[in-house]
């Protein structure tokens, strides 16, 4: 998408300040929502009450002193030195930053690169015993999330893959017609595609089209900022391999699919945020 929208004039610095002002802004007013109209209290909630008695998990044991090892907190400086240099590599390649020309490396490879790298130098700088790693719990719901991911996701992809094309027909055809409708058709797109880069790569295009947008009169391409966040629709469908590995990893059994596969734990919550992040987006995007 960044690459799309900066010949318009927005550069990746700025893209990234209103994505991440508007994201963080709607996922906290989705939080402060769904914490006033969902029983957050375990106590009271019959599936983990259940669990409990059964012995499936632990009882509460409140709060505890816990030492932080230097090695954890090496970890943590580690990874978030790691983050800094994709961000400022990201930026630096932009055609609005222009400091690093020719790109040699795109930015998907940078990003993969130096995240492997983070992860080489944690395991090695911080000494950590790869022996340990197969009886971690975090380690153990994550194989079972991956047979999950085998199964489940991996039939829902190949049924989707099937109809991409019609997919992309159907969602290029609505947005020529009904340009207003771009945050709905993004995120229908992406609810199928499973993929934000695949959902903005296939309808970008026909927006520019519709839109009429162009370098010389870039005035409608605000809303291909403020709609993005419709692309992360990719939670509806109960296939996705992250939302798999949270229902597998939360062992207090609050987080599920429900019976009639639409009704999870992620639904409203996902919805409300995707709607507050768009309705900010077309604000700060009007403040631009």
């Amino acid at each position: 998408m960044t690459g799309v929208l900066e010949p318009f004039g927005w550069s990746y610095p700025e893209l990234l300040g209103i994505w991440i002002l508007t994201t963080f802004l709607g996922c906290m007013i989705t939080s402060f929502i769904m914490t006033h109209i969902s029983k957050m209290d375990l106590s009271s909630d019959p599936v983990y009450q259940e669990r409990l008695k059964e012995g499936l998990v632990r009882p509460p044991v409140g709060l505890q002193d816990m030492k932080i090892t230097s090695s954890a907190k090496l970890s943590v400086w580690i990874f978030l030195t790691g983050v800094l240099c994709v961000v400022f590599y990201a930026s630096a390649i932009s055609p609005a930053v222009g400091l690093i020309k020719p790109v040699i490396v795109p930015r998907d490879a940078a990003i993969m690169s130096l995240m492997l790298a983070v992860g080489a130098l944690i395991t090695i700088l911080c000494k950590v015993k790869l022996g340990n790693t197969a009886g971690t719990s975090i380690f153990k719901s994550g194989m079972v999330a991956c047979i999950c991911v085998l199964g489940v996701a991996w039939f829902g992809d190949t049924f989707v893959s099937d109809h991409t094309k019609e997919i992309k027909d159907f969602a290029s055809q609505t947005i020529s017609l009904y340009p207003t409708l771009l945050a709905v058709v993004f995120f229908l797109a992406a609810m199928l595609l499973y993929s934000q880069a695949a959902t903005a790569k296939a309808i970008t295009p026909t927006v520019v089209a519709a839109l009429g947008i162009t370098a010389a009169s870039p005035d409608n391409s605000y809303m291909l900022v403020a709609c993005f966040a419709a692309v992360s629709a990719l939670f509806v469908l109960p296939t996705y391999p992250t939302l798999l590995g949270a229902v597998q990893m939360d062992d207090t059994g609050t987080t599920h699919i429900g019976k009639w596969v639409f009704n999870h734990s992620f639904f409203i919550p996902g919805v409300l945020a995707i709607f507050f992040s768009v309705a900010l987006g077309f604000a700060v995007c009007g403040l631009v």
